[in-house]
């Protein structure tokens, strides 16, 4: 018997086969010809790019909340963006920044919805890899009521996707998008997506000891107990509405809500692991737990412009409240354990205790001018006041609260000082959060308070041809710097800054190439206030110093629906310990994929084969919290996709 998510995907498919043809949805998805940069860019299931949401000049724009929909500000408490509701996700650094009202430190992901259009259409696409892993999903679209009403709906179910943290797993998800076309001026679009995930056979979380060098080793083929499990639920939906009025003025708004909610889940711990394979083994069970969210923008645009010229004054008005539980946890001591030991270990007895509660309400004011003249230069002047509260009630001790005000400026400029060069800069301010406490910490699971942020930069575009641009930019960024002090506790105890270069070019001169490569040399370096446990040395662990990326899609008329692409990556070796002493060695991966698309039945397919890290390159990375996870060796992903 067909299981349910499949059979929903198949029976919506073969309902719109009757409606004419449309535009490609699936068939065509390609990251690489879809990029304006070599910064980040995420179409369907393919990622490229020097950052992405979780990773920009060194620091996280998700955990910073520096997540947006469509531009608008959204405060996101998933752990992951729902690749199911959003159609893709575009990094926003240096000069693509200069485009937002209010620009914030350390990038922003800007998340875009798989909004409905005006003609029907479904797609299929079937993923078979890396490993064992496997999905199916159906994206549709329906005009219900002409052009007034669009629904769009998507269903997914994947199977084994999660290799890095279990040796099985299980994902369902449905979402839908609508719009709605009220009049010639005004647009409303509501969203939801549900996202349901469970895992079993729960891979080990490897933390370094912060003072020796780490072992290799397969994430999958380390011991694992099959009592094991993790189970969460996350759900993001909204209404975006776009009004524009008859005179200057245009109206835009978010209201969303995020939400994550997980079961009883095993944490895994092997801490402190060292050069000879051995670690303390420690079985961290949390309680069933949520952290929840609202957020929302309003902004009010006056715009007047000319031929040659456009002033823009707007108006925001941001608010956010979240709630998170944390703590609780049963902890178990298992001993020391090995990479070479596969026993197997009785589940021990669980004992939780009272959980902690965090609130933060955080709304910001602020209003933004700007100047733009054609093919000149372009101003913007912005400020934000904002007002952040969070209280804290933690067991056995007394509640906590902090309140602050900050004012949060934000200039940037663009200057045309040739026809095809562009000189451009910035600084914007922020107040931002950071990593919650890792499992190892005495204080794991707490969410620190927000903190100052600030960033610099400025650099040049170069648009040699029309198929030719370079992008070289400089920058500086500065926030709170949180890792665990003597006692074990993550807490604040310094200050970050990196400094960096930046750069990206793009090339489609020849027919069917695109080429699209970047670089990022970065700078990192730690100011301490209080005694960091294990770590004496000058550069924190987690950022790479040097960053290369180099993207190449080949797909000319004359191949008759044949295309390859090449992706290939270089990490220079980075700090691995506290003290600076030892470093882990470069990486370099290559991912080859070939490719078909074709027409039948006046329908558009592909089939795409992608054999990642051609040359079983091994290595490590290490986040800035100390857990190592070793790359994956060589492995295949098969996609069929099919535009019915």
């Amino acid at each position: 018997m067909m299981r349910a998510p499949a059979a929903l995907a198949v029976t919506a498919a073969v309902a719109l086969l009757s409606a004419p043809p449309a535009k490609a949805q699936r068939a065509q998805d390609n990251a690489i010809t879809a990029a304006g940069d070599a910064f980040g860019t995420v179409v369907g299931n393919q990622t490229i790019g020097l950052y992405s949401a979780t990773n920009a000049r060194g620091f996280n724009p998700a955990q910073a909340q520096n997540v947006r929909i469509q531009g608008l500000y959204f405060d996101q408490q998933t752990s992951s963006v729902d690749p199911y509701l959003f159609r893709g996700t575009d990094m926003r650094v240096g000069i693509s920044a200069q485009g937002y009202t209010f620009p914030s430190p350390t990038g922003i992901a800007d998340l875009t919805l798989r909004t409905p259009g005006d003609v029907a259409a479904a797609s299929v696409v079937i993923d078979h890899g890396p490993l064992n892993g496997y999905s199916v999903e159906a994206d549709t679209q329906y005009p219900a009521i002409g052009d007034a009403l669009s629904v769009g709906l998507n269903f997914a179910a994947a199977r084994n996707f999660d290799r890095d943290y279990a040796l099985e797993s299980a994902r369902r998800a449905i979402s839908l998008v609508a719009r709605i076309q009220l009049d010639a001026h005004t647009e409303l679009i509501p969203f939801y997506g549900y996202v349901r995930n469970f895992e079993r056979s729960q891979t080990p979380i490897v933390f370094s000891d912060r003072v020796h060098p780490l072992p290799l080793f397969e994430e999958q083929h380390l011991p694992t107990q099959s009592w094991t499990s993790w189970g969460w639920n996350q759900g993001t939906g909204g209404l975006i509405a776009n009004v524009v009025t008859g005179g200057p003025w245009s109206v835009r708004a978010g209201l969303f809500r995020s939400e994550q909610h997980e079961a009883r889940n095993f944490n895994d711990l092997w801490l402190g692991l060292t050069d000879d394979g051995l670690a303390a083994h420690v079985m961290d069970v949390t309680p069933a737990h949520t952290a929840t969210s609202y957020s929302g923008d309003l902004r009010a645009t006056r715009a007047v412009s000319d031929d040659t010229h456009r002033r823009e004054l707007t108006f925001d008005v941001r608010s956010r409240h979240a709630t998170r539980n944390y703590g609780g946890d049963s902890i178990t001591d298992l001993g020391p354990i090995s990479v070479r030991d596969y026993a197997r270990l009785p589940e021990p007895a669980l004992v939780f205790t009272d959980q902690s509660r965090d609130v933060v309400q955080q709304t910001g004011v602020g209003v933004s001018y700007g100047e733009h003249w054609s093919n000149r230069a372009a101003l913007s002047l912005g400020i934000l006041w904002t007002h952040y509260e969070r209280s804290l009630d933690t067991p056995n001790l007394p509640s906590s609260s902090e309140s602050t005000g900050k004012v949060l400026p934000a200039v940037s400029f663009a200057v045309n000082a040739l026809q095809a060069i562009t000189l451009y800069g910035s600084y914007t301010r922020g107040l931002e959060d950071s990593p919650s406490a890792p499992a190892d910490a005495v204080n794991r699971g707490e969410p620190p308070p927000a903190t100052p942020t600030w960033q610099v930069d400025s650099g040049v575009r170069v648009a040699f041809r029309p198929d030719l641009q370079l992008l070289l930019g400089a920058f500086e960024v500065h926030k709170s710097y949180f890792s665990f002090d003597t006692d074990d506790r993550y807490t604040q105890v310094g200050d970050i800054g990196a400094r960096g270069i930046e750069s990206s070019v793009t090339w489609t001169g020849i027919e069917g190439l695109t080429m699209v490569a970047g670089g990022v040399w970065l700078k990192p370096e730690v100011e301490r206030k209080i005694a960091e446990q294990g770590a004496t040395g000058a550069i924190p662990v987690g950022p790479v110093p040097r960053t290369l990326d180099l993207n190449v899609d080949y797909a000319p008329v004359g191949w008759r629906g044949w295309g390859a692409a090449i992706q290939w990556q270089s990490l220079s070796s980075r700090v691995e310990t506290g003290d600076d002493l030892y470093r882990i060695p470069p990486l370099n991966t290559l991912n080859v994929g070939v490719r078909y698309t074709f027409q039948a039945f006046n329908r558009g397919f592909s089939t795409r084969l992608d054999v990642n890290n051609v040359t079983n390159a091994t290595g490590l990375l290490l986040t800035s919290d100390y857990v190592a996870a070793p790359q994956l060796r060589r492995n295949y992903t098969l996609t069929f996709a099919a535009d019915l």
